[in-house]
């Protein structure tokens, strides 16, 4: 009962962000607005989601045995290196054998919108990668895990992180969360995932200004 609601709870919250501001927007097409409207969407999302985390507890098959807290945001910020290079090699493979464009379609979009409006780097850097690690990882993968074979749960959790991506660079996304879902059953600890998902995004974010 208590991965059920723990579950669902998460997932209704990421569908009810992700959905609404789009919605609105169909209703007034005013691009502030919808920029405005995603980040307080969520920003009320991320307390959501760690309000019914902790109300709603369970404590999946990964959780029962955890690193310490600093052992795990070293894990976590060591990760964010690693993801960076396995991001770099999986490009060079897209790139050099399937053929498939170097450029981001996610990121060139993401930046555009953050030059306009800076405030969105907020969503880019914390909200985005918070929300994505309770519902592909604690979820699809740590939840999922104690229902079917855990390898099973990381390659669904994985393929759909990819897919919600919607970039092209289908590769390189399922192996980003493959190894989120590594560092998450690591250390028993969501913050692992978190904060090497946080960190990647803003590297990734100031070497695009940087370079």
């Amino acid at each position: 009962m208590e991965i059920k609601k723990n579950s669902f709870g998460l997932l209704l919250t990421y569908a009810t962000v992700m959905l609404f501001p789009s919605i609105l927007f169909l209703i007034v097409k005013n691009n502030t607005l919808l920029f405005y409207t995603t980040l307080c969407c969520s920003l009320l999302g991320v307390a959501t989601m760690f309000y019914l985390n902790k109300k709603n507890a369970y404590k999946n098959n990964l959780e029962k045995k955890t690193t310490t807290v600093f052992r795990s945001l070293l894990w976590g910020i060591g990760g964010a290196i690693v993801a960076l290079v396995l991001q770099r090699f999986s490009l060079i493979v897209e790139t050099g054998i399937l053929g498939q464009s170097v450029s981001s379609q996610n990121t060139a979009e993401a930046l555009a919108i953050m030059r306009r409006y800076p405030f969105y780097l907020v969503y880019l850097v914390g909200a985005a990668p918070l929300m994505e690690e309770f519902v592909f990882r604690k979820v699809l993968f740590g939840n999922l895990g104690t229902l079917i074979p855990p390898v099973g749960a990381a390659l669904i959790s994985s393929i759909l992180f990819s897919i919600a991506h919607a970039d092209g660079h289908f590769l390189t996304y399922a192996l980003l969360g493959l190894f989120f879902c590594y560092l998450y059953r690591k250390t028993g600890r969501l913050l692992t995932s978190m904060t090497a998902h946080i960190l990647m995004n803003a590297i990734i974010i100031v070497l695009q200004f940087v370079i």
